[in-house]
């Protein structure tokens, strides 16, 4: 399931945000304590709790994925999100896709390679369903330098139709990894039914 990409540019004491905060309150706690916004973010209502479920075994399929990469030599970078939420486009957003929220020491790291000489122009989506969810992993591939950057993510297959619906109009689907004060990277997919629902012919 491979296809072009692109790319665009685009967590000291211990401070806690109440039970209702919401995104601003994230961002002054990360100004203040980063480990602890990141953690807290994972916490806040639109977190998919089902999720929690699947996973650690999510993050250990990508685990194994980057470490076949890693034995045909290549060169992997793996992303741990925090959230992960999917984009419905509406009046005031028109953005769609998936929302990857990933520490700051690993944002930097895969900034550091797009400021570098790699280019993701391919990637492969590994993807599963389980209680109504769509889980998957999704490699992006530099196949000329062999570098690699993996990440985990999910949908609520029911609720994130808009989102599938507005990408198979576009013929693309979108991913931003951002940090807590919204730095963000943005990869754009082509063949966004790479990212429905795998069907039975489907390799997941």
């Amino acid at each position: 399931m491979s296809d072009d990409a692109e790319e665009r540019d685009e967590l000291g004491d211990d401070a806690e945000v109440p039970a209702d905060g919401d995104e601003a309150d994230l961002e002054a706690l990360a100004e203040d304590d980063p480990a602890a916004a990141f953690e807290q973010a994972g916490e806040m209502p639109g977190t998919h709790l089902r999720a929690a479920e699947f996973w650690d075994d999510i993050v250990s399929d990508m685990e194994a994925t980057a470490d076949e990469y890693e034995a045909d030599g290549w060169d992997t970078l793996q992303l741990h999100p925090g959230d992960v939420t999917a984009l419905v486009p509406d009046e005031d957003d028109e953005r769609f896709g998936i929302d990857v929220l990933v520490p700051d020491d690993e944002f930097g790291e895969l900034e550091a390679l797009l400021a570098g000489e790699v280019s993701f122009d391919a990637y492969e989506a590994f993807r599963a369903t389980a209680d109504g969810l769509v889980l998957f992993v999704v490699a992006m591939e530099d196949r000329d330098r062999e570098v690699a950057v993996l990440y985990p993510a999910y949908y609520d297959a029911q609720n994130a139709q808009p989102m599938l619906t507005a990408a198979e109009s576009a013929g693309e689907m979108h991913t931003y990894v951002r940090t807590l004060t919204n730095q963000r990277v943005e990869f754009t997919h082509d063949e966004p039914q790479n990212f429905g629902p795998p069907s039975s012919d489907d390799d997941e």
